[in-house]
């Protein structure tokens, strides 16, 4: 066979494999790219989910706190036997009863996961920080559990219903205020233990409030920092 025809057909040969090459590589810098904008758009979608519940646990730590210091306040009213304006007890006993509940927004990091693209991540902190807290999320609601049973617990006593002005029961199980019989707090001590019960439970939600808050601000401190990267 003739040199030129050899040259040409090893030519030929030859640019075909490298236009398969450029096509190869073309496609793989197609799919790095897309996985790279999917992995983006996840973390963004997890630096909202984790602002919004930093707002939450934000109001729910607040409302907790307002809570054990109305319980105190209350107890002191009564334990001293002061005379107590009955819209100021009012307020502190709302206060101490009822509480901001936290919800967590898991949506962006079970699409994440979902995805397959949790692997991409290459901050591995973050990674197990993700997976620890949605994973033990329960573990930290006990208390609020234990705050509604002690609810349910004293709402359905009619003693204590009395005395709060709670023995009306409103639309969808709200209480309406009644007779509101502030001079008597001080000699039911029934009364007088449900607002000590009541502080413990709102200290110990406060506690969980101020844990998930801890956890959420360094996770949004860490996913800020992914997003930089």
């Amino acid at each position: 066979m003739d040199r030129p025809v050899l040259i040409r057909m090893f030519s030929e040969g030859l640019l075909i494999v490298v236009s398969i090459l450029l096509a190869l590589s073309a496609d793989a810098w197609m799919d790095s790219r897309n996985q790279t904008a999917q992995l983006e758009s996840h973390v963004a979608a997890l630096g909202r989910d984790f602002d919004t519940m930093l707002e939450r646990v934000n109001a729910s730590h607040n409302a907790a706190d307002r809570g054990v210091d109305a319980g105190r306040q209350l107890s002191i009213f009564m334990q001293e036997g002061s005379e107590i304006d009955s819209e100021l007890a009012r307020e502190l006993l709302w206060h101490l009863v009822f509480y901001e509940v936290f919800t967590a927004s898991p949506g962006a990091y079970q699409a994440l996961v979902a995805s397959g693209n949790l692997e991409l991540l290459q901050n591995d902190r973050l990674k197990i920080e993700l997976a620890d807290f949605f994973g033990s999320f329960e573990d930290v609601r006990a208390s609020e559990k234990l705050l509604l049973e002690t609810q349910i617990a004293f709402f359905s006593s009619n003693t204590f219903s009395q005395l709060a002005g709670w023995h009306r029961m409103g639309q969808a199980g709200i209480p309406v205020a009644g007779d509101f019989p502030v001079d008597q707090w001080s000699g039911s001590d029934e009364f007088m233990s449900a607002v000590g019960i009541y502080t413990v439970r709102q200290a110990d939600v406060l506690e969980d409030y101020k844990y998930l808050k801890n956890r959420i601000q360094s996770i949004v401190a860490i996913i800020a920092s992914e997003a930089s990267n």
